[in-house]
């Protein structure tokens, strides 16, 4: 029993040492007499002379601190004439002005602001006396303190400067100062407008000009990724040119508004393009333009649109465009001439446009056609049933209307509408005009051909032949002269015909009692009279077979 109250004693003995050792460690420290305020300690202080007891004093009081804080940090950075200087010679002042610090971005008036420790860490023992600064040169030591940003702007915004990897690489502090950071709204509106201005000058860089680069800042050139905004924060700007090695000027402003509303925008079924769909890789400043003209750079960036429309631009590689450009025509239409580059409109939308699209190189064709049955209809009333250019002559695949094989198939084309009943109704066209052609001496030697080998060169006449090509009148317009000069059309190919050649042909109807009724009667006198020969000597005959068959059969 002794035994057991002795072994309790000494369990309770070690328990109440423990808590002894606790209460020494943890509790009477806190119950020391109040820690006395820093400043008032350093105000009851006698002046001090030099910056050595200023140095005691603040580790006699590092029992208050054990980490300088922001109290600390202000005593003696805020009024101070100490510099700190490197090996190379160069020097820096100590002093901070608590003023802007406290206005900065960072300082007490933002809605989170920074202690001195937050970028000056505690883990880099910022304590006095400090740790001497192991830097050479002044701008190293920058560089290292620009690093102290990225602890909390880990994404910093895009920027066209150049980063730690160069030889002379643009830090954080270089534009936004260190105790003295303006905010994003002093930024936008142009207050670090004049700092980038200076060091542009001094490293001889050229900048914009002052009220200019606020703008690009505004419209977006400090983004977090290379999107639109940063490219049109450039080049949405007024005025903004480049001038070829010969003189050729490139506007490089671009319409927001414009591309926006393009194809490619914000209306695409697909998905809007950013700029960097078709030019990849780019930052400012751009790589030098090497080409020595506008339209060679023009032939330079067109088959970027290939990316996305493989297939019509294989096509255009083998059109009469794509042949002109192999040999070495470079004014020959490329993508961007018809589509145009960064305000793609829907090309058919209105029709019409197709047909001026063309006329920006074909300006002569296209008054023609302007002036003929199809342009007419289609450029005053927007009829949507006339032909345009593409239709006769395709998009992205033209081939050369002056083949034999585009001159042989030229009938289907015009078939493609005076063939179709429906639409021909519409109109009240006949369709007559087309099979009375091919059903002729001219369209069936034609059609003759285009199966024998459609490469084989025919002077038989095709459509336009007689009614023309781009400027394709009404017939029965009296200031056309069809009717009237039929006999100067047919004499192009038959040079000997006479003023009566063409009453022979019964133009493009079908003969009846209203036209060509003599023709008609003939037709006419032919359809009964032979069958009813044909049928007359057939009966003949088959009686007679009938006869010999009997006499045969009664022996």
């Amino acid at each position: 029993m002794q035994q057991l109250i002795n072994k309790r004693r000494i369990v309770w003995g070690i328990v109440c040492a423990v808590l002894a050792c606790l209460i020494a460690i943890y509790v009477l420290p806190t119950q020391a007499a109040p820690e006395q305020d820093l400043m008032a300690v350093i105000q009851s202080h006698p002046p001090i002379a030099d910056v050595n007891e200023t140095a005691v004093l603040i580790a006699n009081l590092s029992a208050h601190a054990q980490v300088a804080d922001d109290t600390a940090c202000r005593l003696c950075h805020a009024d101070t004439e100490q510099s700190v200087t490197f090996p190379s010679g160069e020097s820096v002042s100590a002093q901070v002005n608590l003023a802007i610090l406290a206005n900065s971005a960072h300082g007490d008036t933002a809605s989170d602001p920074l202690a001195c420790s937050s970028c000056h860490q505690p883990i880099n023992n910022y304590q006095q006396p400090h740790e001497p600064i192991s830097a050479d040169t002044l701008r190293e030591y920058e560089l290292m303190q620009s690093a102290n940003c990225e602890t909390c702007h880990v994404q910093p915004h895009i920027t066209s400067h150049p980063g730690p990897e160069s030889e002379n690489p643009v830090a954080c502090t270089d534009c936004h100062g260190s105790h003295d950071v303006l905010t994003v709204d002093e930024w936008q509106a142009g207050a670090g407008t004049q700092a980038c201005i200076d060091c542009h000058i001094e490293q001889d860089v050229p900048v914009v000009e002052g009220a200019q680069l606020t703008e690009i800042i505004q419209a977006g050139l400090f983004t977090q990724k290379v999107d639109n905004s940063y490219c049109l924060a450039c080049h949405s700007q007024a005025g903004l040119t480049y001038t070829f090695a010969n003189g050729d000027t490139l506007n490089l402003t671009i319409d927001a508004n414009a591309l926006h509303d393009s194809v490619h925008g914000e209306g695409n079924s697909w998905q809007p393009l950013a700029c960097t769909d078709c030019h990849e890789d780019v930052r400012f400043p751009h790589e030098p333009v090497t080409v020595e003209s506008k339209r060679e750079y023009n032939l330079e960036q067109y088959p970027l649109c290939g990316r996305c429309h493989e297939t019509n631009y294989d096509h255009t590689l083998d059109d009469v465009h794509g042949a002109a450009i192999a040999e070495g025509e470079v004014d020959a239409a490329v993508c961007t001439d018809c589509h145009g580059a960064h305000d793609t409109p829907i090309p058919n939308e209105p029709r019409e446009r197709i047909s001026y699209t063309c006329e920006q190189c074909h300006s002569t064709i296209f008054d023609e056609y302007a002036t003929s049955v199809h342009g007419d209809a289609l450029l005053s009333e927007s009829n949507p049933d006339v032909p345009t250019c593409i239709n006769c002559h395709g998009v992205h695949n033209i081939s050369d209307p002056t083949t034999a094989l585009f001159r042989i198939r030229s009938p289907q084309l015009c078939a493609e509408c005076h063939a179709d009943v429906e639409l021909m109704e519409k109109y009240e066209i006949s369709t007559d005009v087309f099979d009375t052609y091919v059903a002729d001496f001219h369209g069936t030697t034609v059609t003759l051909f285009e199966h024998q080998d459609p490469e084989v060169e025919t002077n038989k006449a095709v459509c336009y032949d007689c009614h023309g090509v781009h400027n394709i009148k009404d017939p029965n317009d009296p200031e056309a002269g069809i009717k009237a000069n039929l006999l100067e059309t047919c004499q192009q190919c038959h040079p000997d015909a006479s003023a009566n050649f063409p009453d022979s042909w019964t133009s493009h109807f079908k003969p009846s009692l209203e036209h060509n009724p003599m023709v008609y009667l003939v037709n006419l006198f032919y359809q009964i009279v032979i069958p009813a020969t044909v049928g007359f000597f057939g009966f003949m005959v088959a009686t007679d077979i009938y006869r010999r068959i009997r006499l045969r059969l009664r022996g």
